[in-house]
């Protein structure tokens, strides 16, 4: 029995001893330009097949290594992969800072075309005012006024002549539900949605196919 517990004693002992050789790196990892920090970069040692992530504040720490030098790959998504060699002492902390740089994901390129509805060939329902027709119906009055002739389009004037605060309606929803955009710039405000018509004063005087 006594025998059993010397042998105990020296194996605690022992491994303790070891313990105390080993050294450990401990970091962080963050932005190269920001200096923020990045949360959950992987950080290995490829040739011991240890690995560890940052947390939220971009710290780790690897334990339980033996004194050497060693190579680690710290990669993060949408940053290149660095590679750095890292002497380690025993019984020491030995502290980096990792500094990645961010890289632009590249996939394949995607191409937009986009063409204007034809009647009798695009699958929506649209009306379209030519040049001509406006040039034979503009007479100065706001946008809605004008539109008010297309098909299930109403308009309302706080004026009563169609200049000023005039408010535009397609199919019962008022122009806080629709979408208004000039040669592809929405004109709706960003807050409470609405078009002011007032703002374009004579925009129709000058329009092209």
């Amino acid at each position: 029995m006594l025998r059993l517990k010397f042998w105990m004693m020296i194996l605690v002992f022992a491994s303790q001893v070891l313990l105390a050789q080993n050294g450990q790196i401990e970091g962080v990892v963050r932005d190269a330009a920001s200096a923020s920090p990045l949360a959950g970069a992987n950080i290995e040692i490829p040739a011991r097949r240890l690995g560890v992530s940052s947390d939220a504040q971009g710290h780790f720490v690897l334990t339980g290594l033996a004194p050497g030098r060693y190579q680690l790959s710290i990669s993060y998504i949408g940053y290149e992969t660095l590679r750095r060699e890292v002497a380690v002492a025993a019984g020491e902390t030995t502290v980096v800072t990792i500094e990645l740089k961010a890289r632009p994901l590249r996939g394949r390129e995607i191409s937009v075309v986009a063409t204007r509805a034809v009647e009798g060939e695009t699958p929506a329902a649209f009306s379209t005012l030519t040049r001509e027709d406006i040039a034979e119906r503009y007479y100065a009055q706001d946008i809605p006024v004008l539109l008010s002739e297309l098909p299930s389009t109403t308009f309302y004037s706080e004026g009563g002549n169609g200049i000023g605060y005039n408010y535009l309606s397609i199919r019962g929803f008022d122009q806080r539900r629709i979408s208004v955009m000039i040669n592809g710039v929405p004109q709706n405000d960003p807050e409470d949605h609405n078009v002011y018509w007032v703002d374009f004063p004579d925009l129709l005087g000058n329009v092209e196919d």
